[in-house]
């Protein structure tokens, strides 16, 4: 484990390290990169660990044995609320998911362990990298992007050979390189090494599949 308190956190103990996978967004009136979960949330505020919180939406196994259940501290351990993280970055890769950044977090305070990781009352992001996302999502890596398109806020990082499909015509993008380094900065963290990425070997059956029809 990995004792981690930058900008004066709220660290309990030893913070866990794990991995995330995000998306990357432009905030405009920032100018700058930023990140948000795979699902359609919030972006995650840089120099900043708000508290996980329940927002009701979620499978709430407890609720099935106990209708009268009251909203509780996240997380709890029988709902699926709190900030997830898995131990092994090859079960980040997944077919069609929206990743555009692979990195490790910091986990604290409340935690909860599961077979393929964990979930926590507080994260941070600890060490970030880019990677293209269709690489990504069909297991090619170490999935190193070029270029970065923009899709209305949301940005798309793509290697040099994934780029002619993510770029509008006529169109060059912005270097990743200036990219990630503009998301290392706001977050004040570290750049992700990329012998930390999963190998090709760790792709699953599944994965290699959609990769025959997928560019």
């Amino acid at each position: 484990m990995n004792t981690w308190d930058p900008f004066g956190l709220p660290v309990d103990g030893d913070a866990i390290l794990a991995f995330r996978a995000w998306r990357l967004v432009w905030d405009n009136v920032e100018g700058a990169p930023r990140l948000a979960p795979t699902t359609p949330r919030p972006s995650w505020p840089p120099k900043a660990a708000p508290a996980a919180t329940c927002s009701g939406s979620h499978t709430r196994l407890y609720m099935v044995f106990d209708p009268t259940a009251t909203p509780h501290r996240s997380p709890d351990a029988g709902c699926t609320c709190g900030w997830h993280a898995v131990r092994d970055p090859s079960t980040l890769v997944r077919p069609g998911g929206p990743a555009a950044v692979i990195g490790q977090v910091s986990l604290w305070g409340r935690v909860i362990e599961h077979a393929k990781g964990w979930r926590a009352e507080f994260a941070y992001p600890a060490r970030l990298r880019l990677v293209c996302s269709r690489c990504a999502r069909t297991g090619r890596w170490p999935a190193e992007p070029a270029t970065v398109a923009h899709r209305g806020a949301e940005l798309v990082p793509a290697c040099a050979a994934h780029a002619p499909l993510e770029l509008d015509p006529g169109t060059d993008g912005e270097p990743a390189r200036q990219i990630q380094a503009a998301l290392l900065d706001a977050y004040a963290v570290e750049l992700l090494p990329v012998e930390a990425l999963p190998s090709d070997d760790a792709v699953d059956v599944v994965t290699r599949v959609r990769r025959a029809f997928e560019r």
